[in-house]
Formats: C-alpha cells, structure tokens, sequence
C-alpha cells in the first residue's frame, strides 16, 4: 500500500474492489484478475493471529517470529510503525501526525446510494469560493434516517488552471465523470455557482446554504434574490471545531456516503490540523491544507454546509420526509400528504 490518495495505485484498487464486489459491469470485471490480500477493517493490528490475511506466504517465505520482533520495534517510533502498517499489513496510512483523518479512514466511506433515492429530501448547503481563478467547489448534506449522511460535491477549475497541471490529478477524466467543471476562461464565475444550486433546488429540499463570507458578497446576493436561506459560518476555530470533529467521528463510523467521490476523498486526504496542541481533545481545531498544491476547498464547502445542518438540525432531532400519494378521484388527481 501506499499514503497518496490520487495515484494509480488507489485507482487500481478502487476498480478491482469494485469489480471483486459486484458493482462493475460483469462484461469488465469477468476479464480483470484481482488478488488483494490485506487485513479487514475491522481487525485489531495488534493480533499477529490475523496478519497472515495481508501476508499469505507467512510460514514460507516470511516467519511470523521476525514480523512480531519487527512490530515490537517499529511501533514506538511514529514513522516505522507507519511504515510496517503500510508495507506489512497493507493498510493505507498517512504518517504525518497533522492529518485529518488516514486514507484507510477515507475508504471505509465509499458506500453507494442511488442519487434518485434522495430526491426531495432535506438537506444543506455550503459553498467556498477560494481565488476564483483556483479550484472552487459546492457540496450538500443529506441527513439520512439510518444516521449516515451523504455528501453531493462538484467542483469548478479554470481551463487554464488545469493546463498547468500543478495538482497532477486527472482533470479531464474527473470532468467527464461529472465531478469537476472546466470552465473555459481564467477565472470562475459566480453565477456558475449559482446555477448549481439552483438545479439542486428543483430536485431537493435545500433548507439553508452556508458560506465563508470573504469575497461572497455577490454570490450570497444572488441567492438570496432567488429565495435561498444563506448563513454566514465564520471561518475560525470557535465556529469550526465542532463541526469539524463531528466530521472525523462520521468517518471513522463509516457513516459518510460518497458514491466513492473521488474528489471528495482527495479533498479530505488533504486536509491538515492547525495548531501546536492539535491532538488534544480540548483544543480547537481549524483545517488547513497540506501544501499549496493539496486543495481543499471541496473538504471547506462540506464544513461549511455540516455548520449549518448542525446548527438547523441538532443532534437528536430526526427529520421525516413527507411521504406523498397521488390519489384519483373520478378522473382527477389530487396529491395528499
């Protein structure tokens, strides 16, 4: 395994976990070999009992004696023991101690949900505009009934941008996949956004959209013209950190639906902690990014709708979507609730 969430690597792995679970056309995974040997989400890497599920030559060419020295050793030293996780027991694992959340986190999150099963449902908004001659991205919330959530992102690049290939992602592929919009010129416009939201209306219960307010000022005019409820969240570690750590608890939970997003899941895996005493339970947390090429503006407007959902639906509180019938009565319809 590795720690880059955008490579070949985690493609590769993507597609044949796909087709080893039924969701490739069989017609494809029927002529694909895939043999992935690796420990199970929910095994404890400290039992040695379970490492031959990612090392099948134990007891030919490896000795579980030599592994288990080798653990004893590398697991009090941060790096080493990231490295044995990764290489030993073929998890994916980031060993910088700033990051969000590790890759094998990100991946427990790749459930799928057919997106017409959510039309009319509730949900809510964020938006982060960043340079708008960078990356800017949109994303909506959905509270589901089981506790889960899914998470609806696109993102918007300057052709421009893309031409310079400084993120070495694949723009042109995540374009034709719909999760990215090249826009021809050197800059992205605000009603691009705008649109968006308003052809997510037609189709959901958009209740709230909440922005970072630097550089909004147009966009929240806009929207709020066409009926849209928007809130400010600010942008600091009183408003974000619980939102923020809600968000690490829903990945770890496995409660995040992505539809196996993969800008999403770049976002995320770009996303550092701010702040010398980052790891304490008590600290506020701000995100920030990994270096200036690792985006996170898609992770931003995630946190941005997560604030307010959190502030418009507390914890506790279920929400039922209504359930409509058509009823015909004597040659006229009449829609009940």
């Amino acid at each position: 395994m590795g720690s880059v969430l955008d490579g070949p690597l985690v493609y590769y792995y993507g597609q044949f976990t796909d087709a080893l679970l039924g969701h490739l056309d069989p017609a494809v995974s029927d002529r694909m070999f895939a043999f992935i040997a690796e420990m199970d989400a929910t095994d404890d890497i400290e039992d040695s009992r379970l490492w031959v599920k990612a090392n099948p030559s134990i007891g030919y060419t490896l000795k579980l004696e030599t592994l288990e020295e080798d653990w004893k050793r590398c697991k009090l030293i941060p790096s080493e023991r990231a490295n044995f996780i990764c290489k030993q027991l073929n998890i994916m694992v980031n060993a910088d101690d700033m990051a969000f959340v590790q890759p094998e986190v990100i991946r427990r999150n790749r459930d799928t949900l057919p997106e017409e099963s959510l039309l009319g449902r509730r949900c809510y908004g964020g938006f982060d505009l960043s340079n708008r001659e960078d990356f800017t991205a949109a994303a909506l919330e959905f509270p589901l009934d089981d506790g889960r959530v899914f998470v609806k992102l696109h993102s918007w690049l300057p052709r421009r941008k893309a031409e310079l290939d400084q993120e070495k992602i694949d723009y042109y592929g995540l374009a034709m996949k719909g999760y990215l919009t090249i826009v021809d010129g050197e800059y992205i416009r605000q009603e691009d956004v705008f649109d968006w939201f308003a052809e997510q209306s037609k189709l959901y219960e958009l209740v709230t959209i909440g922005y970072d307010p630097a550089n909004a000022t147009r966009l929240r005019q806009m929207l709020e013209n066409k009926g849209f409820e928007c809130q400010v969240v600010r942008q600091g570690p009183i408003t974000l950190n619980d939102p923020m750590k809600d968000i690490k608890e829903l990945l770890l939970g496995g409660k995040v639906v992505s539809n196996a997003d993969p800008m999403l899941a770049w976002y995320t895996d770009n996303v550092r902690i701010s702040g010398e005493r980052r790891h304490a339970d008590k600290e506020n947390w701000m995100p920030t990014k990994r270096n200036k090429f690792r985006k996170i503006d898609g992770f931003m407007a995630w946190l941005d709708a997560h604030c307010v959902r959190m502030d418009k639906q507390p914890a506790g509180l279920v929400v039922t979507p209504p359930r409509i019938r058509v009823v015909d009565l004597g040659g006229r319809r009449h829609a009940r609730l």
